[in-house]
């Protein structure tokens, strides 16, 4: 079947179709803007809502896990609906608690994944949560102690103040901006802020595991530095016995040199003479050696005396005749 002309279409139809086109669209792009893909959706009951407001963060153990999408009053409470990522599971005992982000007033919502199972109906009931304040409760804690306090008192203070804050009005300024800063940066760095507290806690939980081992550490510590001390008393006790014994054999020699430098001194001269008396036994030898020699050649060859004499050494027979000694 052929098609009909664009000019020859119904302008009408046309219009009603593009309008339920773009209707189908609009509650798509609306569908997924509001969808939680890989989130799973909770409720908790809370007192009051302590501030808190939607879109706001759901931390588990100081890191981001997802949003807060709803609050409503539901008779004497307040029910929270929140979207948790899929990786995170609630146990029967979960709790919740809103807590303070910043100075400025943002808060997120603190939820602690306990016991065992799943989270009854996927709900927190209001005996596991806690809010950061009750102004009730605030309220009729302070009674007592207001009408304790000196109306006249109070209000003399109460103006101290206040003309304190005027004369420093420039001062404060800065101050609350500062603050401000400080508060906005914080912020931007929660993120690392979380994970730096995430790794905190590690350090906490790897601390917790060990302590029998550091409480063994500890007292194993405890037995070194107690056998050091006894060593260096045993050591000092040494050193205090090795001082008195050295002051005593320092003692013990200045009395034998005492006593025994005139003896040696005597020994000293008895050497000198001994050693006089050397040279001179050393010089007789010396001196006698020779003729020792020539006599015991000279009696070598028999029971006389060999005597060679060179001219008339020796008296001839006749000579003796004549010196009236005839034989």
């Amino acid at each position: 079947m052929a098609r009909k002309p664009l000019s020859a279409r119904d302008p009408f139809k046309v219009g009603l179709v593009a309008l339920g086109i773009v209707f189908l669209l609009g509650v798509a792009v609306v569908l997924v803007s509001v969808a939680s893909f890989g989130a799973k959706s909770y409720t908790a009951e809370l007192e009051h809502t302590a501030g808190l407001r939607v879109g706001e963060d759901v931390q588990v153990h100081g890191v981001s896990k997802g949003k807060v999408t709803g609050i409503e009053l539901s008779g004497r409470s307040v029910v929270v609906t929140f979207d948790l990522d899929s990786d995170i599971d609630l146990g029967s005992e979960s709790s919740a608690e809103v807590k303070v982000a910043t100075l400025l007033g943002t808060h997120y919502l603190q939820v602690e994944p306990e016991g065992s199972g799943e989270l009854a109906d996927s709900r927190i009931p209001v005996e596991r949560t806690s809010v950061p304040y009750n102004l009730q409760d605030a309220l009729e804690a302070g009674t007592g102690a207001l009408t304790d306090l000196d109306a006249e008192t109070l209000a003399e203070a109460l103006a101290e103040v206040a003309d304190t804050l005027d004369a420093a009005g420039d001062e404060v300024g800065p101050a609350l901006e500062g603050v401000a800063s400080l508060s906005q940066l914080v912020s931007a760095r929660s993120e690392q802020t979380a994970k730096l507290l995430q790794a905190a806690r590690d350090v906490a939980d790897q601390l917790s595991s060990s302590s029998d081992d550091i409480v063994g550490l500890m007292r194993s510590t405890n037995l070194v530095v107690a056998e050091i001390t006894a060593r260096r008393q045993a050591i000092n006790l040494l050193l205090t016995e090795t001082r008195r014994l050295t002051a005593n054999v320092d003692g013990l020699i200045g009395d034998a040199d005492r006593a025994m430098g005139p003896a040696l001194r005597d020994i000293d001269r008895a050497l000198t003479a001994l050693r006089n008396q050397d040279r001179t036994l050393r010089y007789a030898l010396d001196t006698i050696a020779p003729a020792v020699r020539y006599v015991a050649n000279a009696t070598g060859s028999g029971p006389w005396v060999d005597l060679y004499a060179k001219g008339p050494v020796i008296p001839t027979d006749d000579m003796l005749c004549r010196l009236g000694n005839c034989p």
